[in-house]
């Protein structure tokens, strides 16, 4: 990133440190994941277990917006349509998070519908495979033949995004792209996403005094499960291990003093056109409350700005 921008990109993020006025339901919210979630995610040691409740309590937390049309696919998928938008308009391609062990298209569904609408495109969410059943490369596998399959299709993405391991997946989508010279999107949004699963990776959580969300124990068990003896130096695996140079533009969100906003941060030097936007007092991916919290409506929306703004 030249000078300039980095400087830039460093009063947007300190614009985004102002505190900001959470309001009872944004508290609320927080207050789940500080006491019931993190403690779920603490002591189920099942990933199955925890998708399963994953996918009963996510819909709750959510609401998908009026007219919006969701139709499942037969691979799974979700393709979905807001109100308003040409059914031909072009497309977003989400990636859901969950830690590749967890979440599914329908735990993201309302997430998803809010941003798409947001940036006036359709969206299309695809399912795929989770650890530990289906270990790396699995879910990087199926990413990227979501992604070739819409481009074979004659409707490649225009923006791809993803939250958390799905940020991982898109950033790992776009470099699939970019190297086989596939028509590539015009803008990226990255809500919180992995991207160095490499070294210690339980004590960075550890160390984050503002984790609201995760404990230590969640990332240890994700390397156990999802990357079981592998070399997590790789590029192949961390895309901060590889080049992220020659990226579409790309706006990143997280909660200020959550771990991942460290990968954030060391996104913002390692990709050519990035920007910072961190969201003080807030949980890991926060945004996964579209249409139930202001913070997590107004999130989406300034996400959806940037999109529309690289699309159009």
């Amino acid at each position: 990133m030249a000078p300039d921008s980095k400087d830039q990109a460093n009063r947007n993020t300190a614009k985004g440190l102002i505190a900001m006025q959470l309001t009872l339901t944004d508290r609320f919210w927080r207050a789940m994941a500080r006491y019931v979630d993190r403690t779920a995610l603490r002591l189920i040691p099942s990933q199955p277990i925890l998708r399963k409740l994953f996918s009963m309590t996510a819909p709750l937390g959510a609401a998908l917006p009026k007219g919006a049309s969701v139709t499942k696919q037969a691979d799974g998928s979700l393709h979905i349509l807001p109100a308003g938008v040409a059914p031909d308009a072009p497309v977003l391609l989400y990636l859901h998070g969950g830690g590749f062990t967890i979440g599914s298209p329908q735990t993201h569904a309302a997430l998803v519908a809010h941003l798409a609408a947001a940036c006036g495109l359709r969206a299309v969410v695809p399912k795929y495979r989770l650890a530990p059943e289906h270990p790396f490369p699995a879910a990087k596998q199926d990413a990227i033949a979501a992604f070739d399959a819409l481009v074979q299709a004659g409707t490649p993405p225009v923006a791809i995004c993803g939250d958390s391991a799905g940020g991982c997946l898109a950033l790992q989508v776009a470099c699939h792209a970019r190297d086989r010279n596939a028509p590539t999107p015009k803008a990226l949004g990255l809500l919180a996403p992995i991207a160095d699963l490499s070294g210690e990776v339980e004590a960075r959580f550890a160390e984050a005094e503002d984790e609201i969300l995760i404990p230590p124990s969640w990332p240890e068990r994700i390397k156990d499960v999802y990357l079981p003896g592998m070399d997590r130096d790789s590029a192949a695996i961390s895309p901060l291990s590889g080049d992220l140079s020659n990226l579409p533009p790309t706006l990143i969100q997280a909660a200020t003093g959550e771990a991942l906003a460290q990968d954030a941060k060391r996104l913002l030097d390692a990709m050519d056109d990035a920007t910072l936007d961190l969201w003080p007092g807030l949980p890991h991916v926060w945004q996964l409350h579209a249409g139930r919290t202001p913070a997590a409506d107004a999130a989406i929306a300034k996400m959806g700005a940037f999109l529309a703004a690289k699309v159009a």
